[in-house]
């Protein structure tokens, strides 16, 4: 997102990431698929989707688990709507919640999954060091918490890769309708020339150090490409 935006996300920001999210997620069914393959087995199949944005996480795991049941938890009223509005076949087996991630209220519960694509990111390193005690708290033992989402380079060599193999897969996949709607919009966070008030990612092995201060076990990178990366934890 380009600098001189404003801090916080923006209706015109979920209008193009509708349209071309596709396009924009490097992989994204790829990301989707793997996402859900780590919260097969777990303990309690009922999973908290944070930020869930259109639901497509959730709609997938609700497609692979049919005892299964999910919270979906999103400030945007339309991101929620469209989540909603996905999950229709679903019906009685999910709920809606609005709220900031940035806030503390909805952090209660007991959930055998917690699950995350795009949003950790949007918090400093102190917001996400609070969130993930808070989860683990959440999430009852042998719970499991997965998390898609963008990292922060450790140089400016890896900084370059993850900038191009980004465009090259909005392209890729999207075309050039896509790939100029990317470049317009500045959404290439690897591209800009300084600090965004939106983004601020951790690195790689700050998110690992953080989850392992928080409790979790096993934490771990299992995809990376263009500077998105899953990581997973299980609390014991």
């Amino acid at each position: 997102m380009p600098a001189e935006q404003p801090a916080a996300w923006q209706p015109s920001d979920t209008e193009l990431f509708t349209t071309h999210g596709d396009a924009f997620v490097p992989h994204r069914r790829e990301q989707i698929a793997v996402v859900c393959d780590l919260l097969a087995g777990i303990p309690e199949p009922r999973v908290l989707d944070l930020c869930c944005g259109e639901g497509l996480l959730s709609a997938e795991y609700l497609r692979r688990d049919t005892r299964a049941r999910v919270t979906l938890l999103d400030g945007s009223p339309e991101m929620l709507d469209k989540a909603a509005a996905r999950l229709a076949p679903f019906a009685g087996r999910w709920e809606r919640v609005r709220a900031d991630i940035h806030d503390r209220d909805w952090r209660r519960g007991a959930f055998g999954g917690v699950m995350t694509s795009l949003a950790v990111h949007h918090l400093d390193g102190a917001g996400t060091r609070e969130l993930y005690r808070d989860l683990h708290g959440m999430l009852v033992p042998g719970g499991v918490f997965v998390m898609a989402d963008l990292v922060e380079p450790a140089g400016a060599r890896a900084r370059a890769v993850a900038a191009e193999h980004w465009d090259r897969a909005v392209r890729d996949a999207g075309g050039d309708e896509a790939a100029r709607a990317f470049e317009r919009a500045e959404w290439n966070y690897y591209r800009l020339p300084g600090p965004d008030p939106l983004d601020t990612p951790s690195s790689v092995a700050e998110h690992l150090t953080w989850l392992a201060d928080a409790g979790f076990a096993d934490a771990d990178v299992v995809w990376l490409h263009a500077g998105h990366a899953i990581f997973t934890a299980t609390r014991p």
